[in-house]
């Protein structure tokens, strides 16, 4: 069987044709996929290098069974009235060919499900965040404007869909309910536990000196992941607690951050690092970090807090998306709350006790997401999906009697 994926991810092409992508999309991703499906045509958009970017600071996307399907980007009312015909003949000519289809939430998901329901597809959907806060918190009164109309949209798409995987247990579930086949199960890859990572933790911990490290991964293109109310709560906690360092791992130009922890008078404590390919390279990153912290604006369930907790790193989040699925109450502060941060980084810096038990605490939390344990359950989704698919295209039955024929 043959199987499109659709997400609005841009891709980078080289020379030799060759796809990498910049953390989302590795290779290994692919594979859970190909467990179940023969092929796969994952349909994304195309970016240039940037500038001191190579592919070596990239994963590579392509492999085997694994083909790249270009369209133009549908992002912005100039590129819906001028691209949406062009992705649309691209998309509707290469999913005739296909068995299934797998839309990942973003802006082009509407396209590919309609597309789908018309040549009598079967599809499921991967609900990975939020359209109302990602484009209320995006920066733009357009955002502001369109945010309630995308998450209308969304929420009849989802609501629609034959089978529907969660990145959260509650919060994407609440806004987003689906009534066919479900299942919430986190798109984190984690490496295999080791408990040697808490042990080598709890012993920096009991020797740590100053300056404390404080970390946090996330996008630099736009504000979803609070870097400004890091920055703006450290300026406040450096009053209480001088001594610290403060690194940002991540993609885009740092320039516009480094002016603002610059008027906030911690440029010298604040470093970006630029990004780092997944897996062990992020997770020597995240073992030279004291202190953990997400204060996003915008989350499904960020990946980036569950590999810092599966390192035993302490950590601090705000209340958005599944952040606080994750953390304990006491480490949550409110979205935008730049003081309420600082009092919690205040707590954490000065206590010795609270990182050993934060520690022990997310390292244990981090178990539910093990990848053995999520690969499972994501084996045992797509398996139904797949029987769902096969029983549709011999029957050409109808949507919902094919879904409860495969939960019964």
């Amino acid at each position: 069987m043959k199987a499109m994926f659709v997400h609005e991810h841009k891709f980078v092409r080289d020379e030799n044709g060759c796809y990498f992508s910049s953390g989302q999309f590795p290779y290994r991703l692919w594979r859970r996929y190909l467990e179940v499906f023969d092929e796969l045509v994952v349909v994304g958009r195309l970016r240039t290098l940037r500038a001191g970017e190579t592919v070596r600071m990239l994963d590579q996307s392509s492999g085997p069974g694994v083909s790249f399907l270009e369209v133009p980007s549908l992002g912005g009312i100039q590129a819906m009235m001028f691209g949406r015909r062009e992705a649309a003949g691209k998309i509707r000519s290469a999913m005739a060919d296909c068995d299934a289809v797998i839309i990942r939430t973003s802006a082009v998901g509407q396209l590919p499900a309609g597309i789908a329901e018309s040549l009598q597809k079967p599809w499921a959907v991967e609900v990975v965040g939020c359209a109302f806060d990602s484009l209320w918190n995006y920066g733009s009164w357009l955002g502001k404007i369109y945010a309630p109309v995308a998450a209308y949209m969304n929420r009849r798409m989802i609501g629609r869909a034959p089978f529907a995987i969660y990145v959260t247990q509650r919060f994407l579930q609440r806004r987003y309910p689906c009534p066919g086949v479900s299942v919430g199960c986190s798109d984190v890859q984690l490496v295999k536990r080791d408990e040697a990572v808490l042990a080598k933790r709890l012993a920096r911990i009991g020797q740590s000196s100053f300056p404390l490290r404080i970390g946090l991964i996330g996008s630099l293109v736009h504000s979803h992941k609070g870097v400004d109310v890091a920055l703006r709560a450290l300026a406040i906690a450096k009053q209480r607690f001088p001594v610290f360092e403060f690194k940002v791992l991540g993609t885009g130009d740092p320039v516009r951050w480094q002016r603002l922890a610059a008027d906030c008078g911690v440029a010298p404590q604040t470093e970006f690092c630029g990004t780092l390919a997944n897996g062990e390279a992020v997770n020597r990153w995240l073992d030279e970090v004291d202190l953990y912290i997400q204060p996003s604006r915008v989350e499904g369930l960020p990946r980036a807090l569950v590999e810092a907790m599966s390192r035993a790193c302490p950590a601090l989040g705000s209340n958005a998306g599944g952040i606080p699925e994750l953390l304990d109450p006491s480490c949550i502060h409110k979205v935008d709350d730049s003081q309420g941060l600082a009092g919690l980084l205040t707590t954490a810096l000065t206590d010795r006790e609270w990182r050993s038990r934060q520690a022990v605490r997310n390292y244990q939390a981090a178990a539910a997401y093990d990848s053995e344990v999520l690969e499972e359950v994501r084996r045992k989704f797509w398996r139904k999906f797949v029987a769902y698919c096969q029983l549709r295209n011999e029957t050409a039955g109808n949507r919902y009697d094919g879904v409860a024929s495969i939960e019964h």
